[in-house]
């Protein structure tokens, strides 16, 4: 069977870098043949080229543990690692590449570049917390079950912190939780200081929000933009197990309430919830207080607050 049709001008680029047209007829529609190395046109047989260069490995791979067992390269770089995934790993296998012992000697020499390395991973300023600091932000990610982009962007975050300084003298925990929450504002995902606190070990909202003003006050680059309510709506209504048409009704009340620069000055997620709450209502599908600020961990006196001067100020009906 011949390969793959490559149609498109876009995806010859990309692939290989072939001719986007047949020189014959100017067809676009171009065969690749892996098997023969050849190029040819699907439309009038023209073969383009007969010397193709094979990109693909010389070995045949039945199962996905098989592909990484003979594979020869490593994971993508990744700043979640301290060392990118950029350096080499020596073995503790005691046989050389035929299958032959070790000698003492050499051995020895092995052990003692592998020491070398090891102690060189820590020469880069804040090495020796580096390591620890993305271990736990990998540990809160996988709690919070966030994206790898998130987490990816919240490592980047943290080692802009460790190089401006900002790690010194302060809680490790603390900068980590910080960066991780400064990822979320850049994703636009909802989730609080308080939720990536409590997730931390012995770490304080009042801690970590500290520690995050001081980032965006030293690292103005990062252009972290402002949470908007509506932003939380979908993940509140998730967890209250609400409908649909909540969502679209709170979304439609909130657009009210912008209209009338109600929500200035007011937090976002606290505007959220009161919108949620009054959509719930409405539609039949009542949730308690105590439910509504357990999902968006507010006080209930927040709640109230908010519900109030919205159903005033739009003329809503009092349900509550």
């Amino acid at each position: 069977m011949e390969g793959s049709l490559i149609d498109s001008e876009k995806s010859a680029k990309k692939e290989r870098g072939f001719p986007l047209k047949c020189p014959e007829c100017g067809s676009t529609h171009i065969l690749v043949d892996d098997e023969r190395g050849e190029l040819k046109c699907s439309n009038c047989g023209l073969v383009i080229t007969d010397s193709l260069i094979d990109s693909r490995p010389e070995w045949r791979a039945f199962s996905p543990e098989d592909h990484d067992k003979k594979s020869r390269i490593g994971p993508p770089r990744s700043l979640t690692a301290p060392d990118r995934y950029l350096s080499t790993t020596i073995g503790r296998d005691r046989k050389d590449i035929f299958g032959k012992g070790i000698s003492p000697e050499r051995r020895a020499r092995i052990d003692r570049l592998r020491r070398i390395q090891a102690r060189s991973a820590h020469r880069v300023p804040g090495g020796r917390n580096l390591a620890r600091a993305l271990s736990e932000l990998k540990r809160i990610s996988s709690q919070l079950e966030l994206p790898p982009s998130i987490l990816e962007n919240a490592a980047f975050v943290y080692r802009k912190a460790l190089r401006a300084g900002i790690t010194k003298g302060r809680s490790i925990n603390a900068v980590v939780a910080a960066s991780l929450y400064a990822a979320c504002r850049l994703h636009k995902s909802p989730w609080t200081i308080e939720e990536i606190a409590n997730m931390s070990k012995r770490i304080s909202k009042k801690e970590v929000a500290r520690v995050y003003r001081i980032i965006l006050n030293k690292l103005p680059e990062l252009h972290v933009p402002l949470l908007e309510p509506e932003e939380y709506i979908s993940r509140l209504a998730s967890d209250l197990k609400l409908s649909g048409d909540v969502q679209l009704r709170a979304l439609e009340i909130l657009e009210d309430a912008k209209k009338m620069h109600i929500t200035l000055g007011k937090l976002p997620i606290g505007v959220a919830a009161a919108v949620i709450y009054i959509a719930a209502i409405e539609l039949g599908e009542r949730r308690t207080q105590n439910d509504v600020c357990e999902a968006a961990q507010i006080t209930e006196v927040t709640l109230r607050t908010r519900y109030k001067e919205l159903v005033k100020k739009l003329k809503l009906s009092q349900t509550s």
